[in-house]
């Protein structure tokens, strides 16, 4: 007899910084769903457009700090950062599946973003490669083709865009919205103009 093939949950995004939000997703997906590992993939080249804030080395440090609370659980991973990756996640998946053919991916992704999928490269051969588990987000319900992937718990409204325009501005941030390392980490190194 065989062993199962493991399951492994896929979450890509700009982490322009790393949230709270974030961490909570992965705590999710760990505690809810059937995956042995989650894989956090940094773009290096955002498809939809997306100019990062800081450098992807700096995001690679900021992820492994956010996500460092979950020991081996969790990898981050540099993929994205290889010179013929497209930066679309559908690539990543094919190209994850040829490196690891005992595993079962699955895309982690947030009701938001199943919003804007038709702007995505080939999601529905990406959604058929890695199953879905969907994240709710505050304003944005989960389609009834997506109801069976979704776990229940709703994720906080924190948004990296808004955080990185506060951290440009010195406005101090409230407690509990970026990982406590990744604060310090922010602060150490100046990043987004602290």
């Amino acid at each position: 007899m065989t062993a199962p093939a493991a399951e492994i949950a896929v979450f890509g995004g700009t982490f322009d910084p790393p949230h709270v939000a974030h961490v909570l997703a992965v705590a999710s997906v760990l505690s809810a769903a059937s995956v042995r590992q989650v894989w956090v993939f940094p773009v290096a080249h955002h498809v939809l457009g997306k100019t990062p804030g800081v450098s992807f080395a700096d995001r690679m440090d900021l992820c492994r700090r956010a996500f460092a609370i979950f020991g081996d659980r969790v990898v981050v991973r540099d993929d994205e950062a290889r010179p013929a990756a497209s930066g679309a996640s559908v690539d990543l998946v094919v190209w994850l599946q040829e490196r690891h053919p005992d595993a079962n991916f699955r895309l982690v992704i947030g009701s938001d973003l199943l919003h804007e999928r038709h702007r995505w490269k080939q999601f529905d051969r990406l959604a058929d490669l890695a199953p879905p588990l969907v994240l709710r987000r505050p304003g944005y319900a989960v389609e009834a083709a997506f109801l069976d992937h979704a776990l229940a718990v709703e994720l906080p409204d924190v948004s990296s865009t808004e955080l990185r325009q506060r951290l440009r501005s010195g406005e101090p941030l409230p407690l509990g919205l970026l990982p406590l390392e990744v604060a310090a980490a922010i602060a150490d190194r100046g990043l987004y103009g602290r």
